[in-house]
């Protein structure tokens, strides 16, 4: 939520993709080439109640500059680590198990998912409460910088699972609108007990990613 705001992050990220004028091609990012890969930590869901609504979601808005997110790749993307090609197999070691220090005492937690927003490279939902996500966040962020100093630089973290990603730049009207008729879909609850160190690809307007290391969220009383 934006400091001093007392809208809550569902209401805010709403306003925000409203007041757009224009999409851009969420592909057009720096640094990323056809065969370059990066690290960074995910949280996943399998949740059946997630994939069905997104399902839906997906189906009413089939708008040709709109690139679906496949429903077994929902995610919410969490601190970059770095690409591949600047990280050693080893520096990956010692972030995974900076993480599983980080993380030991944090207790899983449940995530309500919706509703449906936008932001300007994309079409994704809100998600509650803000807090547990923006604290796993800042440790996973500790981890990182643990070995890698200040390298990755970030913009500001909103957490958010996206559904489709735009792949040209177009007016934002139409997609507002098909979004607005859509907020009123009830939200749904999934459980976050662990987080994911994973290496990401894109493949044809897809990220890709395998697995690389996994950190249980604990509760350990450390």
């Amino acid at each position: 939520m934006t400091q001093g705001s007392t809208l809550s992050p569902q209401h805010e990220d709403w306003l925000r993709f409203a007041e757009l004028t224009s999409m851009k091609d969420h592909w057009d990012r720096p640094g990323w080439t056809p065969d370059r890969q990066a690290y960074y930590w995910y949280l996943t869901f399998s949740s059946p109640d997630l994939r069905e609504l997104a399902g839906y979601c997906q189906d009413q808005l089939r708008l040709s500059y709109l690139d679906p997110v496949p429903l077994d790749g929902l995610h919410l993307t969490l601190p970059k680590i770095g690409w591949s090609d600047e990280l050693s197999a080893d520096e990956v070691d010692l972030v995974a198990a900076a993480g599983m220090r980080s993380c030991a005492d944090l207790e899983p937690f449940t995530l309500t998912v919706g509703p449906l927003a936008g932001s300007p490279g994309a079409v994704r939902f809100s998600v509650a409460p803000w807090e547990p996500v923006v604290k796993l966040h800042q440790r996973l962020q500790k981890a990182v910088r643990t070995v890698r100093g200040a390298a990755c630089k970030e913009a500001e973290f909103r957490p958010h699972i996206g559904i489709a990603y735009c792949n040209s730049k177009v007016p934002a009207e139409e997609l507002i609108t098909a979004v607005e008729s859509l907020r009123g879909l009830p939200p749904v609850d999934v459980q976050v007990s662990q987080v994911e160190l994973v290496l990401l690809r894109r493949e044809d307007h897809i990220y890709k990613w395998s697995t690389v290391h996994t950190v249980p969220l604990a509760g350990l009383d450390i």
